[in-house]
């Protein structure tokens, strides 16, 4: 077996999708306590997160990309590729 050691795999990709609003989960990354709520890991879904205005969407990211594609109403994956790259 090959050592993985000074290589990194790496994943290129590009496309869309029309996300299940009730099935897609948005994290907290900002630094002010979230409506009074302290600590812990604040998650919202696709629902909640369209209801805030743009400036507090941006203390959210998407929890997991893998999982909304595979729970998207609809999707188009133009473009993927998967590499092992050489360090």
């Amino acid at each position: 077996m090959d050592t993985i050691t000074n290589k990194r795999l790496i994943v290129e990709f590009s496309g869309w999708m029309e996300c299940d609003l009730d099935k897609t989960w948005f994290q907290y990354i900002g630094n002010d306590p979230y409506e009074g709520v302290m600590g812990g890991d604040i998650h919202i879904t696709g629902k909640e997160y369209m209801t805030l205005p743009p400036e507090l969407q941006g203390n959210f990211i998407l929890k997991c990309l893998g999982e909304t594609y595979m729970d998207a109403l609809d999707a188009e994956l133009v473009h993927c590729d998967v590499e092992v790259d050489e360090l």
